[in-house]
């Protein structure tokens, strides 16, 4: 791991498509259920862009199947696929297997289990981790900066440390404006509210889908917000959580 140097209402709605939509999708962790069905709901379109803001393996039960979607939706809209930490922890794992066991606290024996029960790395086949490593650590658009968590406000995302962009925590009361103007769209901080921290000037979109929150997308343009729970349902207004989300002095990142 290298180094350097309120939440809001959302309104969830079905408009029609627009064109050139940018789509943020928050963690993943292997809830293909919640994934599909937010698909469907967006309908991605050739003109669309889909920045997946990393974390999309481990935690949930089905990381073999969310990376076997992402893969084939790299034929239906322009897909960007950011490394979040636990894509990382198991690249790195690969390299130095003295990280197997934090990799496994951290998630990684779902993982395991979803390519074969009480499987090995080895059964995780090469084109998942091909997908893995050309996984890319930020993306930005004209308003817009993506990123797995929460870089520094006072470096471009070019020059952020790996840290800033995959692992470092966004504390709310701490978190200032990127200097460049443009707006920040993160995940990896866990709203266990199940609603997205929305400060106006960063929107954070993990709400905690594999602790029985929600899977979130967003439009970043329209604002438009659609959300899944973990077993594939769709987000009405006035939808509660499904489960117990969970103490934020619980959480793992």
């Amino acid at each position: 791991m290298s180094s350097r140097s309120v939440s809001s209402p959302i309104e969830i709605g079905h408009s029609p498509l627009n064109q050139n939509r940018v789509i943020a999708v928050g963690d993943i962790h292997g809830c293909v259920h919640a994934f599909e069905t937010l698909l469907e709901a967006i309908a991605p379109q050739p003109c669309d862009t889909l920045v997946i803001l990393g974390d999309y393996i481990d935690k949930g039960r089905q990381s073999k199947e969310v990376i076997d979607r992402l893969i084939s939706l790299q034929d239906e809209c322009n897909l960007i696929h950011l490394i979040g930490n636990h894509e990382e922890v198991l690249l790195n794992t690969l390299d130095d297997n003295s990280s197997l066991n934090y990799w496994m606290q951290c998630g990684g024996v779902s993982t395991l289990n979803s390519y074969r029960f009480g499987g090995s790395l080895k059964d995780i086949p090469e084109e998942h981790l091909e997908f893995m490593r050309s996984g890319t650590n930020y993306f930005e658009t004209e308003g817009h900066l993506f990123a797995h968590a929460c870089p520094d406000h006072h470096l471009p995302l070019s020059e952020n440390s790996t840290y800033a962009l995959r692992w470092q925590l966004l504390e709310p009361d701490e978190v200032q404006p990127h200097y460049s103007g443009k707006t920040a769209i993160v995940g990896h901080t866990e709203q266990i509210s199940g609603d997205i921290l929305d400060l106006g000037f960063i929107q954070c979109i993990d709400t905690a889908c594999w602790r029985y929150g929600w899977l979130t997308a967003l439009e970043v343009t329209t604002g438009e917000v659609w959300q899944a729970q973990r077993f594939g349902m769709l987000r009405e207004q006035g939808d509660t959580p499904v489960g117990p989300i969970g103490d934020r002095n619980d959480h793992e990142q």
